[in-house]
């Protein structure tokens, strides 16, 4: 398996707009990259915090079903026998974090998710709640990106995979990160000779399907973490220069001054 499975940095600086594109159905959930990593962290959190980390509505049920009916038959595995929300259920069988948005009357609406590995994303404040609320942190992500994911929700059609990636730069291997406060100490209290051991590569790989009876969008999230030094030289140097090009908005929104000591101590600036 290679490492890291993704590269998304290699196309350019990360900017503030869908990314969108289609993939065959069989690369949707497998393989899963990231599941030895992953799955011990979730089942812990499962136990231990599970009001943190899974939510639902009322009137979600239904589309839980289907999305867990549709999961399954994607990794060709039998449906959960537990007695459990089916999207928790089956949030135990794979790494990627699983939500549900639902179309009504005000829009597109968080209904029920699994969210293990959120990045500086409480599922609290947006379970619930609408496209626009979902990217409100996000410059200008409400209305313009929140009205084209919306666009895309409304149009994307049963059989169809969609796929984007977002990428960031963090210390830690962390993946539950719903607060930057833990990655923004460690990155203050790490030497700066000690910056390839904290520095790790941290990319969401999402993707979108249509569950066609109850019309529902299944939005997943899979993260998968990487030193920097798992790069090769040529992955290294573009990875920097596309991080020393991205805009002020865009740093800013990541955070990503907190690192910047450490990032030129890495390569040597």
């Amino acid at each position: 398996m290679n490492r890291p499975p993704h590269l998304p940095f290699m196309e350019g600086s990360p900017q503030f707009v869908p990314g969108l594109r289609r993939i065959e159905q069989s690369n949707w959930l497998v393989p899963d990259t990231e599941c030895e990593a992953a799955l011990p962290q979730k089942h812990e959190l499962f136990q231990t915090r599970l009001s943190e980390v899974f939510g639902q509505t009322d009137a979600s049920r239904p589309a839980q079903v289907e999305a867990t009916q549709m999961v399954c038959a994607a990794l060709g595995v039998p449906l959960p026998a537990n007695r459990e929300a089916p999207l928790l259920a089956v949030s135990r069988l794979i790494s990627d974090d699983l939500c549900l948005m639902e179309k009504q009357d005000s829009g597109w609406i968080l209904t029920a998710a699994s969210l293990c590995s959120p990045t500086h994303f409480s599922l609290a404040r947006v379970l619930g709640g609408s496209m626009a609320g979902l990217h409100k942190p996000v410059p200008d992500g409400a209305p313009a990106l929140s009205g084209k994911i919306e666009m895309m929700f409304d149009r994307i059609a049963p059989g169809l995979v969609i796929e984007r990636f977002n990428w960031t730069v963090q210390a830690g291997a962390m993946r539950f990160m719903p607060d930057a406060a833990p990655m923004r100490a460690l990155a203050a209290q790490t030497p700066l000779k000690d910056c390839g051991r904290v520095l790790h590569l941290r990319v969401e790989r999402q993707t979108i399907v249509r569950l066609p009876k109850t019309r529902a969008v299944l939005f997943c999230i899979r993260v998968c973490i990487d030193p920097l030094h798992a790069l090769s030289e040529i992955q290294q140097q573009t990875l920097y220069q596309n991080w020393t090009q991205a805009s002020a908005e865009v740093r800013a929104y990541k955070g990503w001054a907190h690192i910047d000591p450490l990032m030129r101590a890495f390569f040597k600036k």
